[in-house]
């Protein structure tokens, strides 16, 4: 009885409206994952052993949510600072030690798995950033100073792994933050400056960034194979797409499990379904701007904004990369794509914002 009362007293203090979107993404990505494991084919066991590995990151991160969003906004905080710090000294060990894979070293190898440590920096330093932002904002002292310094380690670990993507994704939605909490503007422009200027230094310094602007802006200057079978896999999908576990196309994307999954659905259960994704992606962070609207505690609506940003920024990056929008990005579709490490922090992110609504609601 008394864990009966628990788990409907959980029930009962989510906001449905943003928890229900996020358990039919999961299900739409254990169907995609699945369908996009046949591309190893029958034989092969690798196609077993992803479909497995997915459905057990498909269940812990349901726990991590559920554990997440029962925690106190102090706890919070705490739990933040603690595995942001834990990331950025994962992240330094993947630099000198990991194995590069395709052109990056962001990962550290275990025996049967394999963890991102940045993907833990993406939540956790919102949080973090924001309880500096409003401590700066109240008492002018020494915190910003100290969140600069944060978002210069994560920027410069992020550069040199290099994840480009992650790092503009971060920064972006920093100078939001700083847009937020209404920060002087003879503090404001110079930092916006700084990050422009380290965006273009970015470009004419770092080989990777500049081949794949300049690949998106003239198509002629290298492959664009996984881009050409990307928008031939919305050709042929149509509109009810070709079925589950049909689409030929994008099963020749070598990235159709994470990277290019936007494709692989499109193909499969066509535009209306990819359609209304993007519907289920937009109630979150529709329903988490309408609650920061009516709230006045400032940590609440840095943090919210924040993290709600991170979510549909992502989004939009992912999916603006496989339609040819934006040049092409290696980030993954939240609650979608395969992956371990992004499945945790989209689980930690959402668990942050349920967490902070419910106490935001109960005040």
């Amino acid at each position: 009885m008394k864990n009966n009362h628990i788990s409907v007293s959980w029930w009962g203090s989510i906001d449905k409206i943003i928890f229900i979107p996020i358990l039919i993404l999961l299900f739409i990505g254990i169907i995609a994952i699945s369908s996009a494991s046949q591309k190893f084919g029958t034989i092969n066991l690798k196609s077993n052993i992803m479909w497995n590995k997915h459905l057990i990151f498909c269940i812990l991160s349901l726990f991590t949510i559920l554990i997440i969003s029962k925690l106190s906004t102090k706890q919070i905080v705490i739990l933040s600072i603690s595995l942001f710090s834990l990331s950025i000294i994962l992240c330094f060990i993947a630099l000198v030690i990991s194995q590069e894979t395709k052109g990056a070293t962001r990962w550290l190898n275990f025996v049967y798995f394999s963890i991102q440590p940045s993907e833990l920096a993406k939540p956790t330093f919102i949080i973090l950033s924001s309880l500096l932002f409003v401590r700066y904002k109240m008492k002018e002292d020494f915190s910003l100073v100290v969140n600069l310094f944060c978002l210069s380690m994560i920027s410069i670990i992020l550069i040199m792994q290099p994840d480009f993507g992650m790092f503009i994704l971060i920064c972006v939605v920093w100078v939001i933050q700083l847009f937020t909490i209404n920060i002087k503007s003879k503090i404001l422009y110079p930092i916006i400056s700084a990050i422009l200027g380290i965006f273009l230094l970015c470009f004419f310094i770092l080989d990777h960034v500049r081949f794949r602007i300049m690949n998106y802006l003239f198509s002629g200057v290298g492959d664009n194979y996984q881009i050409t079978k990307s928008i031939d896999s919305f050709k042929s999908g149509g509109i009810f797409g070709q079925g589950i576990g049909e689409g030929m196309i994008s099963k020749k994307l070598p990235d159709s499990h994470s990277d290019f999954v936007y494709a692989l659905i499109s193909e499969e259960l066509g535009i209306v379904v990819a359609i209304i994704i993007l519907f289920l992606y937009m109630i979150p962070y529709i329903r988490v701007h309408y609650i920061c609207q009516r709230s006045s505690n400032l940590f609440m609506i840095t943090s919210l904004t924040g993290l709600s940003n991170i979510f549909l920024f992502q989004t939009i990056i992912n999916i603006s990369s496989t339609l040819n929008i934006i040049p092409t990005k290696g980030m993954t579709l939240p609650f979608i794509s395969y992956g371990g490490s992004s499945l945790f922090s989209s689980a930690l992110l959402i668990g942050f914002i349920l967490a902070l609504i419910k106490d935001e609601i109960n005040e």
